[in-house]
């Protein structure tokens, strides 16, 4: 099962996206992947920082339909059991050195609880957190 990390995600309903991405994406079988609450979030903070238009209107538009055909059953929460991951990755990481921004620490401990790769560009630092990850847009 594989965790889509918001840049997946963003990059997928952009216009001039990347087609190793969409090529990666559609090699996928649906049902195999997953988003998470905190990614849901910041997709749709950075939906609403669109400047009122077009634009903004059909990414918001494509985001919708995604979260309601595609993912509606398949969005991970951040719950207790994340919560404690959260704290143990994220110390763990202190401790070496690591500096990791809050949205990835809680979607690898998201990850880290199911036992899902995350898909991402920023592999390094979900690795650095001890969480698999695969670069859809190298994956080839």
């Amino acid at each position: 099962m594989i965790i889509l990390d918001t840049c997946v995600v963003a990059e997928a309903l952009t216009p001039g996206r990347d087609p190793a991405l969409i090529e990666w994406l559609d090699r996928q079988s649906a049902e195999t992947l997953y988003l998470t609450a905190t990614s849901l979030s910041e997709l749709l903070m950075g939906v609403n920082e669109i400047a009122d238009g077009k634009r903004k209107n059909q990414i918001r538009s494509a985001l919708d339909l995604l979260i309601d055909r595609l993912f509606s059953s398949r969005i991970l929460p951040f719950d207790h059991l994340a919560a404690l991951s959260y704290c143990s990755l994220l110390n763990a990481a202190k401790s070496g050195g690591t500096d990791v921004t809050n949205a990835v620490a809680t979607i690898a401990a998201v990850a880290s609880v199911h036992g899902f790769v995350v898909a991402t560009r920023d592999c390094a630092s979900f690795e650095s957190l001890g969480v698999q990850t695969t670069n859809p847009w190298t994956a080839g």
